[in-house]
């Protein structure tokens, strides 16, 4: 027996439902979706890999300093690859499944690249199956509430678990408690120091915490009520949204991506009205082009929520503080 379960008696801790082992026990488990990635890098001994400039910094910055050649690669309006990629031996494309709702465009690159050569990054759709490829990720922390945690699933006899745990989530739980106690804005410094505190990590496995809370959600009900709320914007918001997506058909998306084709009401706007909406992400703007796709998503794209915890008279209330003209 271990430190951790011989023990009797004493105070009671934390106590939590473990509902689901069902994908869990085939994941490679690490600290983030990015020391996921890394890892994976490392492992097959990629020379070179291809991201889209559509990408969260911190994706790239973990790739610094261990060799890896980093190229990029631009997005059509509906969210394909722009122009043909030559993705050569030792060479690995990463494809973000955009906001939950780009699982054909991810299948289509597979489809084009080679499954061997293909890492879809689902850190924004949880609820998709892992895809027949090089490796699927996963960010289960952007949909539930959690210090950190990212998951690997692949058939490669090379990738690996890391070998140690991440001790250090406990340090990054205050936001979480204060959502609860306080409020959003209370929480908001505590949730940016732990944000910056995640992109200094090593590459670790998940920590017994993490994985203890993520064992102990409702995956059903999370999948249900998503879906629910996309569907709802999507009947109300699809003839005023640029995207030209099939979001109605989508099971349980990150967000409802919404780029205005009319007046509309801005982000601040939205936050003044305690809507909280994520930027994604400000740092593209210096890598492409003004007015090009990805300059258009990051100025003008408002990434509605839609999860679990709101109801249809919650999407209700955001649909009419749009201001939609």
């Amino acid at each position: 027996m271990s430190l951790l379960s011989d023990a009797l008696g004493g105070y009671i801790g934390l106590e939590l439902p473990d509902n689901n082992d069902f994908w869990l026990s085939k994941a490679l488990k690490f600290n983030s979706a990015r020391a996921a990635f890394a890892s994976l890098v490392e492992q097959i001994e990629a020379r070179s890999v291809w991201l889209p400039r559509y990408l969260c910094d911190t994706m790239s910055a973990i790739l610094s300093g261990r060799g890896v050649e980093l190229k990029f690669y631009d997005l059509t309006e509906r969210f394909e690859i722009k122009e043909h990629l030559r993705v050569d031996e030792g060479s690995i494309i990463l494809f973000v499944n955009y906001f939950g709702v780009c699982s054909q465009q991810a299948q289509d690159v597979i489809d084009k690249y080679g499954a061997d050569s293909a890492v879809i990054d689902n850190s924004q759709a949880l609820f998709d199956e892992p895809f027949d490829a090089l490796a699927t990720i996963y960010s289960p922390r952007k949909f539930f509430g959690l210090p950190d945690g990212g998951l690997l699933f692949s058939d490669d006899p090379r990738i690996k678990q890391s070998e140690f745990r991440d001790t250090t989530s406990e340090s990054r739980m205050g936001y979480l408690i204060s959502r609860i106690t306080e409020s959003p804005e209370a929480a908001y410094q505590k949730y940016q120091d732990a944000e910056k505190a995640i992109c200094d990590l090593p590459v670790q496995g998940m920590s017994r915490l993490t994985e203890k809370l993520l064992r102990s959600v409702n995956y059903d009900a999370a999948r249900v009520a998503r879906t629910r709320n996309a569907q709802y914007l999507e009947r109300k918001l699809r003839e005023y949204n640029k995207l030209s997506l099939d979001i109605g058909d989508i099971t349980a998306p990150l967000c409802y991506p919404f780029l205005p084709n009319v007046s509309a009401a801005k982000r601040a706007e939205l936050i003044a009205n305690r809507v909280f909406l994520p930027s994604y992400w400000p740092e593209v703007l210096t890598r492409v082009e003004e007015e090009s796709f990805e300059w258009e998503l990051v100025t003008n794209g408002l990434f509605l929520p839609c999860d679990q915890r709101y109801t249809e008279e919650d999407m209700e209330r955001l649909v009419s503080l749009l201001a939609i003209k």
